[in-house]
């Protein structure tokens, strides 16, 4: 009789680059020509760290190879504390790898969906600090040179809550470059019926098939801010089709291209008036920076995300509202505690209050208990 091995399978080996190998590990979900996985790095069989490697899907088109490794020399070139950084290209050819490093935390729109899950809204500091760290990341990308002194022009074109993450540690990041423009030799031409990246937040301009700028990502980033400030999305609606389309692996069907199609329209009869009407519930002192970032003409909004930056900064600091990575955690620790409270079935408003009474010190607890115990003692009030 065959006895039962108990020694646990091997693990499945994504790739090895000299003396590091690469193991899977689980999953993260679809990305920009291709699924991002979490891996084991280990260096000469020791235990190194995790690492994000994106890779294609199979059976791997000629197309998506090639935009794999565009996305790779652009993201090579992109060194910023709010930028995730791209470490290396490797693989065969036929298929590529494009390892990343890992950083723990959560997306910002599983966030925002645990916000209104628990009813608990964002401070408005904690949306100044975010979107402002964005813009500085935008802002390194939009500006960004080639070797020869010539500005690259890279438009992220997809900057949403999904690819926005908030570190373990209060970091602030943007994500995935996979459907950023630039003027890179050799390029592939995304010029097409189909809007290249995220829909939902896509500027009027971009989904006009007109020529993109920074501009355009601005307006993405708006409509992040607006999401953080109000709860809700600048085209009401849009963000719940956007996170089902990116979620499902189906084919698209046809009430999914209808409904591209009526949000796409939308977009391009925005106005002014649906920007007033979308912004009522914004907070006065931050009306004008939401009504400039998310102008329907490119022109009337901020001249650089630099600007955005810095006037959203200034806005925190004439208010006396100091915020960094320490307040960002200790609020995301709030949220985190209260979504898990409701998930467990108590009210939003009761797990709120208890999060913030006081808990008592070692002194003031003896003293607790003893009222407590002298109550039983005297019993029930007499009647007079």
């Amino acid at each position: 009789m065959a006895s039962l091995s108990l020694k646990p399978p091997a693990p499945e080996v994504l790739l090895r680059s000299g003396r590091t190998s690469y193991e899977f590990v689980r999953w993260l979900g679809p990305a920009h020509h291709g699924e991002l996985v979490l891996a084991c790095r280990r260096l000469d069989g020791a235990f190194s760290g995790f690492s994000v490697v994106k890779r294609p899907i199979a059976p791997v088109s000629d197309e998506a190879r090639r935009r794999l490794n565009e996305e790779a020399r652009v993201a090579s070139q992109l060194h910023h504390p709010n930028i995730l950084t791209a470490l290396q290209l490797k693989g065969p050819d036929e298929l590529p790898h494009l390892v990343m490093e890992h950083v723990a935390g959560y997306r910002l729109e599983a966030l925002l969906e645990a916000s209104e899950r628990t009813q608990q809204p964002f401070s408005e500091a904690f949306a100044c600090h975010v979107v402002a760290e964005v813009a500085d990341a935008l802002n390194h990308a939009h500006t960004l040179m080639d070797e020869h002194g010539r500005e690259l022009g890279i438009v992220h074109r997809d900057v949403t809550p999904h690819n926005i993450l908030l570190g373990e540690h209060g970091e602030v990041k943007l994500l995935d470059f996979g459907a950023a423009w630039s003027r890179l030799a050799g390029r592939m031409s995304s010029e097409g019926p189909a809007v290249q990246g995220s829909l939902a937040y896509a500027a009027p301009e971009h989904a006009n098939h007109l020529a993109v700028d920074a501009r355009a990502d601005q307006f993405s980033l708006g409509i992040v801010l607006l999401q953080l400030l109000t709860g809700r999305h600048l085209f009401q609606g849009a963000e719940r089709f956007d996170a089902r389309l990116r979620r499902t692996r189906l084919p698209e069907g046809e009430r999914t291209r209808l409904c591209a199609l009526e949000l796409a329209e939308r977009i391009r009869d925005y106005s002014v008036r649906d920007l007033e009407a979308a912004t009522r519930a914004v907070p006065q002192a931050l009306h004008s920076i939401v009504h400039r970032a998310l102008a329907p003409d490119r022109t009337e909004r901020f001249i650089s995300c630099a600007h955005l930056s810095r006037v959203l900064r200034e806005h925190l600091r004439v208010t006396g509202q100091f915020f960094g990575r320490h307040e960002a955690l200790a609020e995301l620790a709030t949220l985190r505690y209260v979504a898990l409270r409701v998930e467990a079935g108590e009210a939003p408003d009761d797990a709120v209050r208890e999060r913030h009474l006081p808990e008592p010190g070692p002194r003031s607890a003896p003293r607790l208990l003893a009222g407590h115990r002298a109550a039983r003692l005297r019993g029930p009030p007499r009647r007079r």
